[in-house]
This record gives C-alpha cells, sequence and structure tokens, in this order.
C-alpha cells in the first residue's frame, strides 16, 4: 500500500476513490474506521485504502480523534512510508479545520496543502474563495446545510474555526508560476502550517501535482476528488511486476502430466513432486512443512510454482495398492490427499504472493476451495474451450484469478495457455 485517503463521509470515500481506481490502482473503502480482520493467506493488498472516519457530523474533537487513529492505526502495520490524503468536502462541510490539523500531526507532515477545486463539477478557489458555479459559498444552499452549515465563503476563515495553525493563501498567480515549488518549499521550512492553494481550471491542479516532486519536506495532501483525479500515479501505484501462478495438480490423469511437462518447456516453472503415501501418513506435518516451504522458495523467486501429486505412469498405478494398504475406498483416499493438498494451499498462500490459482482436478478443486474458505465461484471468463477464469467468492484470497480443469481435459498446452492468460490479467492491472 501506498496511500491512505482519509475521508468523513463513505460517498466522499468513493468519489476520490474511483479517482485513483480508473488510472489502475486497487482501491479498498472501508466503511468506518475500525480495521478490518486480517485475512490470513490475502494475497492480494491495496495500493490504495480509503478509511470513511464517518465523521462530518460529530464534535470537532471526536472528529480529530477519529482522524488521528485511524492514521496511526493503519501507518502502524507499514514498513514503509504512506503518503496521506485528508480528504475534504470540496463545500467545507464538517470539521475541516480539526481534521486537517489531526492528520496533519499524525502524518508528521510539514505543510498540508488544500486545492478543493473541482473544477468538472462548478467548484473553484479564487482569492482563497470558494466558489460554487461562480457563486460564492455564503450565497448557496450550502450555506444552510442543516446538519453543517457553513459561516464563510474564505476558505482560511472556515478553517480558522478548528485549528490555530498558520495559514497561507496561494493565489492563481502563484499557482500557475514557474516558482509554485519554491513558494510551498519556503512555507515549510517554518512551524506546521497549512496552504490553501487556489484553483480555477483543471491545469491549475496538474500544476499543484507536478510540484509535490521537489518539495523538500514532507507534505500532507487535502482535496477533493478533483486534487485526486489529477496526482501522478507513482504517489500510489508500485511498480508492477508479473506475479507467479500456483498450479495445484491432483489429477493423475496422463493428460495433465503431459500438460505440466509442456508449460515446463515453455514458461519459468519449477515442480514440487508431492509423495502422496507420506501424505496418508497419520503424522504427515514434517512432509507438509517442507512441501510449504520448497513452493514457497520457488514463488519468492518469481517462478510458477506446479503441486504435482503424479509425475509418471507407476504413480497412477499405485493407486490401487494405496486402497489396500490403508483401507480407504478411491473416494476415501480422493478425498483424503485433496484436503491436505487445500490445507497445504492455504499455509502456503500465507507465504507467498502470487497472480492466480490453477486448479486441476475436480476434488482439488473443491478442497482448495474449502480450504480457502470460498462461498462459491465466480466465473469471468474462458480461458479456452471449458476451462474458465474467475474468482472464489468471500474466499481467503479475495478476488485473486482462480483457473479450474478438468483433470482429463485439454490439450497440452492448457496449462501454459491458463498462466498465460493470467499473467496477462495481472500485467493489465
Amino acid at each position: 500500500m501506498k496511500m491512505l485517503v482519509i475521508a468523513d463521509d463513505f460517498t466522499g470515500a468513493n468519489d476520490t476513490g474511483v479517482q485513483l481506481a480508473k488510472k489502475g490502482a486497487r482501491t479498498d473503502v472501508l466503511l468506518c474506521e475500525k480495521p478490518l480482520k486480517e485475512k490470513s493467506s490475502r494475497s492480494h493488498k491495496p495500493d490504495v485504502l480509503v478509511v470513511n472516519t464517518e465523521s462530518r457530523a460529530v464534535t470537532a474533537a471526536q472528529a480529530a480523534e477519529r482522524v488521528t487513529r485511524a492514521i496511526k492505526e493503519q501507518t502502524s502495520a507499514q514498513t514503509s512510508k504512506l503518503q496521506i490524503y485528508k480528504k475534504i468536502d470540496s463545500t467545507f462541510r464538517g470539521n475541516v479545520g480539526a481534521e486537517v490539523e489531526a492528520a496533519l500531526k499524525a502524518s508528521g507532515a510539514k505543510i498540508a496543502l488544500v486545492a478543493p477545486a473541482i473544477p468538472a463539477a462548478g467548484r473553484v478557489t479564487l482569492d482563497g474563495i470558494c466558489l460554487v458555479n461562480r457563486i460564492p459559498l455564503m450565497e448557496t444552499e450550502f450555506a444552510s446545510d442543516p446538519k453543517t452549515p457553513i459561516k464563510s465563503s474564505r476558505i482560511k476563515d472556515v478553517l480558522a474555526e478548528q485549528t490555530s495553525l498558520p495559514i497561507y493563501e496561494v493565489n492563481i498567480a502563484q499557482v500557475r508560476s514557474s516558482t509554485l515549488t519554491e513558494t510551498l518549499n519556503k512555507l515549510a521550512q517554518g512551524l506546521e502550517c497549512i496552504a490553501v492553494l487556489d484553483a480555477e481550471v483543471e491545469s491549475d491542479l496538474s500544476a499543484i501535482a507536478d510540484a509535490l516532486a521537489e518539495l523538500t519536506q514532507p507534505y500532507l495532501l487535502v482535496g477533493a476528488a478533483g486534487l485526486a483525479g489529477a496526482l501522478p500515479s507513482s504517489l500510489y501505484l508500485k511498480d508492477r511486476q508479473r506475479l507467479p501462478v500456483l498450479v495445484v495438480a491432483g489429477s493423475m490423469s496422463e493428460a495433465t502430466r503431459k500438460q505440466i511437462i509442456y508449460a515446463q518447456r515453455e514458461k519459468a516453472l519449477s515442480i514440487v513432486d508431492v509423495d502422496v503415501e507420506q501424505l496418508l501418513q497419520p503424522d504427515n506435518r514434517s512432509v507438509m512443512n517442507q512441501i510449504i516451504q520448497q513452493a514457497a522458495e520457488v514463488l519468492r523467486e518469481h517462478k510458477h510454482c506446479v503441486l504435482r501429486t503424479c509425475r509418471d505412469e507407476a504413480a497412477r498405478l499405485m493407486i490401487d495398492q494405496l486402497c489396500d494398504r490403508y483401507q480407504y475406498s478411491r473416494q476415501q483416499l480422493g478425498e483424503k490427499i485433496s484436503s491436505t493438498l487445500g490445507a497445504i494451499t492455504l499455509e502456503l498462500l500465507a507465504l507467498s504472493q502470487i497472480g492466480g490459482l490453477f486448479l486441476t482436478g475436480g476434488d482439488i478443486a473443491i478442497a482448495v476451495a474449502r480450504a480457502l474458505n470460498a462461498e462459491g465461484y465466480r466465473i469471468s471468463g474462458e480461458v479456452s474451450p471449458c476451462i474458465p477464469c474467475g474468482s472464489f467468492v468471500n474466499s481467503e484470497i479475495d478476488d485473486l484469478p482462480v483457473i479450474t480443469k478438468a483433470g482429463g481435459f485439454g490439450a497440452d498446452s492448457a496449462l501454459s495457455d491458463a498462466i498465460f492468460f493470467i499473467e496477462e490479467l495481472y500485467h493489465g492491472k
């Protein structure tokens, strides 16, 4: 995660989040400030997390406390520094001054850059005045908002009602000047402060966004959907890399065996062979650990990994022997192997980041789905005839691509084609 957006209501959280999502950012919105319970093996993590503090209509003290807590909770778990974006209402309803000050202090920034304009929606800032369709804010319906009425059209005055921090105004000429970065750097050299920036058209917001690259002091972004849409993607998107695919091949079919061999020739792929008989032992924990660690190492090297239960014809012929030896029916044997592989997959995903899952064999597919607590399978496309791609519904791996294939089905290239399909899905994000 690279950016944390703190909004004071749900619809505002969404209208700002979508500006980042439409540029490719995986954007998650929390309905309230309470953090989600972490899922044990969530492989996809957001680029942007938007937290709704639902603090527009509470007291200023309560709003500040919620903002502070939300930032502290989300940043404490991060190993790298987050860019904080304080989403505010473009007509300044709510506890804007208190929330901006709280966000500034909690983020450790020196300067809050307040640019609330949304030119496309008729909301602009000129000479520090908030205008709605060229009408000063106090002359609009927003001034008499039933929950959070407005007392001034001047943004500096609205902020000053709830904060004692120094507030500076950066007029439209300064925003459009080649010295904008220099102006902001000078303001940030002193005590913590707030800068209100004019913006009349989209290019003004772009100029503000461009100036961020050369700011020498840590800054807090404060705005609505307009500023969010102007931000460079480098602020909230990590460089994309193709993540490896985990293949769980529990099928004993000859078709699956050939597909794995074909894919190994075509792809950067490593095979982890699973000794089925060892998995049948009462104390199979050490064997499971060995498989998990070996596969995790392959995935960490960004190689596709295949968990294979059948490496040759001899392994297929052992099935009847294993049933006799352990007093299992073929169905019981299949269920035992599949459930163990499902447990292995769950633990492996907790240790690895992958781009998708390929599951071959009906028993394996349902066992993995159950291990991941999936409630269903949402089909989104077709890799090749009768080989679907989709995602598990409400599972431990969120919307990670999952391809399923019947064991004895498909051409020799089926696995290779499926891996390529997932690579392209991820690459396009």
